[in-house]
């Protein structure tokens, strides 16, 4: 108890220190990195503002994908309820990232704090993390990017460059509740109570619910902790303790996690190859030889160095496997460096705080003290000029309101008419649905879609030759208004192969700022329509060009309903006639959560040739209504985290009860 206040001073006095050093990020509103993906985050909480409670259908990403495939949603709901209160949904994020990075130092001194029971090497610890050149630079492509980024010999973490630079924050914050997750679950095994399970559960819950490269990272910070001999007790019961955190933390997250979530995100592969050759197969590999080291060096080495050394081991092995061989071990794999760095630094920390404690016996205690201060300042000393460099890079832009993103988003908000989209690639996805409602067909999450075509079609049209197939695509799809970004152009992907490609096929209706909008011909109402295609096979692949023209020419001839009625994000009304053969497409993408009935009965939909949502309708002059509702694998998750909550809840109650009534 006497250390707890000592304990959060120094927290809180490294918050304020990384919070001082990065400043600029709490202030503002966008990102002055415009190749940052924190639009795509700023778009989902700007969806939940906008929209809630209406989040089962978002039309908006991949041809309309269901929200709950969105992301982790604890981000983007804190951004959301901060939003909504200021009334700024873009600088309630800048304010939830920031803290979320300055958090970080503190939460690696709690961390090594627990695991090593020194004081001094958590301080020391935190300000490797926050000072130090980042370990990672090792890796030459980090640190090229991250000195071609700050323009300075020594960069400051590569921490920060992801934050900033790339827009990670859902990643930064899940580092620093990861962290906590760590502390929490060290201090729960070395002495097990409820108040403590408890408390580690939901650290990692938490860290589940932030970020999806976050719980392997997690999961490696605390998986370790079992072969530590430090902690006490014996291995078995060590076993134990951390499988009931991770047990009851998997029981808890499947309130969002559900079967649907999972296949969707581990389903998704890129068209055209994916990051790397896949190796995950050898990571079991990775972390028992992980494992054995830590329970070697256990009692061998300063306490808690062990456990640093394997967590530095398996995210080296990582990020190595990758940058230097091509290999991935696991997910986006470079992005474990950041969990790297705080590994090096929790190692540093406690190495140079048992050399401080190795030399009290020997010297002076004022000669050890003066060595303590000397090592604390060559920390602060080696880092703070790169801080200092970095600084004006930080800040917000200013400017805005001229980006060519937002001049694009207002031109296709204004000119797109009910049911249209866009095609936009590169930065334009990311940042077009910050500022208006605009439907198109990618988006910023690429695992979040229903209908597979979009990925597809995307490599088709940004790299293919044939201008003419893109073209059917377009129609089909229906898009209004194809987006192609040149060398003239802002956009830093620039990931069309030709951008001239459309030049003899489309009308320009807009070139500014090397922004070129080619409109494309409208084919049948956009919204719904009654069409002959149920009998029509899909397309074997993006190019299958008779394929392609088939659907297009039906959906030519195809014709609007009587009446149509849009209820929300994901409801319709529309009164139809249909003859024989035809059915009623409504042009969004097919999913298992749309329901629909016809003159009030329930009837079975389906996909259409190229994925869109098919209702087979008899003939004859009909009332179709459809409504997409919440999955119900994810209705099945909640109602497991809601038992397994309970069941805790009522644990700790009986707890509780038995103690008073001895």
């Amino acid at each position: 108890m006497r250390r707890l206040p000592l304990d959060l001073l120094i927290s809180l006095a490294l918050f304020t220190v990384q919070a001082i050093l990065i400043a600029p990020v709490f202030a503002g509103e966008f990102t002055s990195a415009r190749g940052s993906i924190e639009g795509a985050y700023i778009t989902d909480a700007r969806f939940i503002v906008d929209h809630f409670p209406d989040l089962s259908w978002n039309p908006l990403w991949y041809l309309g994908f269901p929200f709950e495939w969105f992301y982790t949603p604890l981000l983007p709901a804190i951004v959301a309820t901060l939003g909504k209160l200021l009334g700024n949904v873009p600088q309630a994020y800048r304010l939830v990232a920031a803290t979320g990075y300055a958090l970080g130092p503190a939460a690696l001194y709690v961390a090594t704090r627990q695991i090593a029971r020194l004081p001094l090497a958590g301080v020391l610890a935190a300000l490797a993390f926050v000072f130090l050149p980042s370990p990672s630079y090792l890796f030459p492509a980090l640190r090229d990017d991250a000195i071609g980024w700050t323009a300075g010999p020594l960069p400051p973490a590569w921490r920060l460059v992801t934050l900033v630079k790339y827009g990670e924050g859902p990643h930064v914050l899940s580092l620093s509740l990861a962290l906590l997750a760590l502390a929490a679950a060290t201090w729960y095994v070395r002495a097990p109570s409820g108040r403590r399970l408890a408390l580690a559960v939901l650290a990692v819950v938490a860290v589940a619910l932030t970020n999806l490269i976050g719980v392997l990272g997690a999961g490696v910070f605390v998986g370790l902790l079992p072969a530590s001999a430090t902690l006490g007790g014996s291995a078995l019961a060590r076993w134990a303790r951390v499988l009931r955190v991770g047990v009851l933390a998997g029981l808890l997250s499947l309130g969002w996690y559900s079967v649907g979530f999972i296949r969707a995100v581990f389903g998704f592969t890129t068209p055209g190859g994916a990051e790397g050759g896949a190796a995950y197969v050898f990571f079991p590999l990775v972390l028992f030889v992980a494992l054995l080291l830590v329970a070697q060096l256990s009692r061998r080495v300063p306490e808690g160095l062990e456990l640093a050394a394997g967590w530095s081991l398996i995210f080296a092995v990582i990020v190595a496997a990758f940058q230097l061989g091509g290999t991935a071990l696991a997910p986006q794999p470079t992005r474990y460096a950041l969990e790297l760095d705080a590994a090096v630094a929790i190692a540093l920390g406690i190495a140079f705080a048992w050399l401080v404690r190795w030399l009290a016996g020997l010297l002076d205690p004022r000669a050890v003290a003066a060595l303590a201060g000397v090592a604390v300042f060559a920390f602060v000393a080696l880092g703070v000029g790169a801080w200092m460099a970095v600084r004006d890079d930080l800040a917000a832009d200013p400017h805005w309101s001229d980006w060519s993103e937002r001049a694009t988003a207002l031109w296709l908000a204004e000119h797109l008419g009910p049911g249209e989209r866009a095609y936009v690639s590169g930065e334009h996805a990311f940042w077009l649905d910050v500022f208006g409602d605009v439907p198109q067909v990618r988006g910023g999450v690429d695992f979040a879609f229903s209908n597979p075509w979009w990925a597809h079609v995307t490599f088709q049209v940004n790299t293919g030759p044939d201008a003419e197939v893109s073209v059917l695509w377009m129609e089909a799809l229906p898009v209004r208004y194809l987006v192609v970004t040149g060398p003239g152009s802002t956009e830093v992907y620039k990931d069309f192969v030709d951008p001239r490609k459309f030049d003899r096929g489309l009308p320009v209706a807009l070139d500014r700022r090397g922004v070129r909008i080619y409109e494309v011909p409208r084919v049948g109402e956009p919204r719904l329509v009654v069409a002959r295609v149920a009998d029509l096979a899909a397309p074997t692949s993006a190019i299958d060009r008779p394929a392609l023209e088939a659907y297009v020419g039906r959906m030519r001839d195809a014709r609007a309903p009587r009446a149509l009625a849009q209820r929300g994000l994901g409801a319709w009304r529309a009164d139809v006639d249909v003859g024989e053969g035809e059915s009623v497409v409504l042009r969004q993408a097919y999913d298992t959560g749309w329901h629909a009935t016809v003159d009030g009965r329930d009837v079975a939909v389906r996909a259409d040739a190229i994925g869109q949502l098919l209702v087979p309708v008899p003939a004859g002059a009909h009332v179709v209504e459809l409504d997409h509702r919440v999955h119900g694998d994810l209705l099945a998750g909640i109602g497991v985290a809601t038992l397994t909550a309970l069941g805790l809840l009522g644990s700790g109650v009986r707890r509780r009860l038995r103690r008073a009534a001895a």
